[in-house]
């Protein structure tokens, strides 16, 4: 058996990958893992740069949302306290009128 071993070895010293592997094992180790690690590990490379990516455009979201809330909670409150501003929001919006008063609405395409 340990004849057997050693005639494989040697034979596969005299190929060109096992010249390299012989005079660069630690190149050859290191390779070997980093491509473990990159593409067939559970946590791949790919797997990593996706999560980023969607963790970055989630923490957009989450900012724009903010400040739509926070420009939201000002003009309700706007709306709240003025009776003018009350008044103004009505009659843009939801075309609101007077009596005795027309109202065109113009809309464009």
């Amino acid at each position: 058996m340990k004849n057997m071993v050693s005639y494989l070895f040697d034979k596969f010293k005299n190929t060109t990958v096992g010249m390299f592997v012989c005079q660069h094992p630690y190149w050859v180790l290191f390779f070997v893992v980093l491509i473990h690690t990159f593409f067939f590990n559970q946590y791949t490379l790919y797997d990593m740069i996706k999560a980023k990516m969607s963790i970055s455009k989630l923490n957009a979201e989450y900012d724009y949302y903010q400040n739509k809330i926070q420009e939201d909670s000002i003009k309700l409150h706007n709306l709240k306290t003025d009776n003018q501003n009350l008044i103004k929001f009505a009659r843009e919006v939801y075309g609101m009128k007077k009596d005795k008063e027309e109202v065109y609405i113009i809309r464009y395409k």
